[in-house]
């Protein structure tokens, strides 16, 4: 940025010039020489001064940049320093040679500073056209560059959620050099306003080096590793034991040993931990929720298309909640979340009061989280899940409109019913949770789109 301020405070005086030269030509003949060895001189003078930086009291210097960025928005400091040295300088050419009087020295200094005092004048007025249109460009470059900015981190990130506490944000804060900077983008003071701090910054753009710098939560402020990663939500939610955990781990576990079905060059856990919490799972243990926040597993997929990382949210929450047990919500995806899994036990006591009940808990907390009314009808898609379809009964092997006709005749037609009122996107599976067979898979590519669904 430097070179370029310099670059526009020195192509200020060359680009200046020309209209000078058209107004000797036009008040004078073109053919009048003592016409044109003053302006030959007053262009010399001005340009070698210039060259120069100082001589004397006359600074035609760029000066050092104490506000960023630089160039300027409009006719500020830069451009208001450039017509101010030109102008005041013109004027102590000007005067230069009454301090000899009318001695053959003046005489002989005012044929020379004279000419370059009134060039330098009239370079001072033609050039804050070259400056606005300067700063025009460099507008211009701002609003295009912010559109640019959102469009990628739209399409290649479009948020950020953060894996300790869960809440979302738009961008994570950055840490440059020390500093932490909240939402490191352009702004309205300039595309470069970040570079003229360290030229090291790359201030927009997802695809550029600015996903590669440390990020943090900008409400906890702990450290994060997601490289700008564009997250999935998906809650799970139904009574407890209904098999919400085994689903997550399910299909986490068969999405990891797959590398996302070949489709990433790596994918793991976001949370070491959780590598020890599928190994239980795979050794046939799987602990209960606990009834607080729990982190949510999340998925990290390395896409080998993609310029960003890829990350599958899926919030495991106790059942408890669902079962009128806790009276506090500590779940803050509800309000963002991309899809929703509701999972049912059809071996548990009473398997469809259990899972009615669980569904009115969700949706009391779900709809006063998000401020909807009983009325409107939620487009988030969501998937009814009946667990243990490995076991003998009614709802084995079966899915989709096959299984939504068998549970409205075994007793679930007022779950149904209620599902497909409060929602637009209703699905129906079935999957033996217990296993990474494939079954969870299926429900998760269903939801997640051609985007994330291919890593499943």
């Amino acid at each position: 940025m430097k070179i370029l301020n310099k670059v526009v405070w020195y192509a200020g005086f060359v680009v200046s010039v020309f209209p000078v030269c058209w107004v000797f030509f036009y008040l004078w003949e073109d053919e009048d020489i003592w016409m044109e060895i003053p302006l030959a001189i007053g262009i010399i003078g001005t340009l070698s001064i210039a060259a120069a930086g100082k001589v004397g009291k006359i600074n035609l210097a760029p000066p050092d940049p104490d506000t960023y960025p630089v160039p300027f928005i409009g006719l500020s400091s830069m451009g208001g320093s450039q017509i101010y040295a030109l102008f005041s300088s013109g004027l102590i050419m000007l005067a230069m040679f009454i301090a000899f009087g009318r001695s053959p020295v003046g005489i002989a200094v005012a044929l020379i500073t004279v000419p370059i005092g009134f060039v330098m004048l009239l370079m001072a007025a033609f050039v804050v056209p070259y400056l606005a249109a300067v700063d025009g460009i460099f507008l211009l470059s701002v609003f295009l560059a912010k559109i640019i900015d959102r469009y990628e981190y739209d399409v290649n990130t479009r948020r950020f959620v953060c894996p300790g506490c869960g809440r979302k944000f738009y961008r994570p804060s950055y840490e440059v050099e020390g500093e932490l900077i909240d939402g490191l983008c352009p702004t309205d003071k300039g595309v470069f306003h970040r570079e003229m701090r360290s030229s090291k910054i790359p201030c927009f753009g997802s695809k550029s080096g600015r996903k590669r710098l440390p990020q943090c939560c900008p409400a906890c402020r702990e450290p994060v590793n997601t490289e700008e990663g564009k997250p999935f939500v998906l809650s799970v939610a139904g009574a407890p034991s209904s098999g919400k955990t085994s689903f997550i781990l399910s299909a986490a576990g068969k999405a990891i040993s797959s590398s996302g079905n070949g489709n990433a060059s790596s994918a793991e856990f976001y949370f070491k931990k959780d590598a020890s919490v599928l190994s239980d799972y795979r050794a046939g243990r799987c602990d209960p929720t606990p009834v607080s926040f729990l982190s949510p597993r999340i998925v990290c997929f390395e896409p080998k298309h993609f310029p960003t990382k890829r990350l599958v949210y899926m919030c495991d929450v106790s059942g408890k909640f669902f079962s009128g047990g806790v009276e506090t919500d500590l779940q803050p995806q509800y309000v963002y979340n991309d899809a929703i899994v509701f999972m049912m036990d059809p071996f548990c006591s009473d398997p469809a009061g259990t899972a009615f009940g669980a569904y009115i808990g969700f949706m009391e907390k779900y709809r006063l989280l998000n401020r909807l009314d009983a009325s409107k009808q939620i487009t988030v898609p969501f998937a009814l899940v009946v667990s243990h379809s490995d076991k003998p009964g009614p709802f084995s092997g079966i899915s989709g409109a096959e299984l939504k006709e068998k549970l409205s005749e075994e007793g679930y037609f007022t779950l149904v019913n209620m599902i497909e009122k409060d929602f637009s996107s209703v699905s129906f599976f079935s999957c033996d949770a217990s296993k990474e067979d494939g079954s969870a898979s299926a429900v998760m590519k269903h939801l997640c789109g051609k985007e994330f669904g291919q890593f499943f």
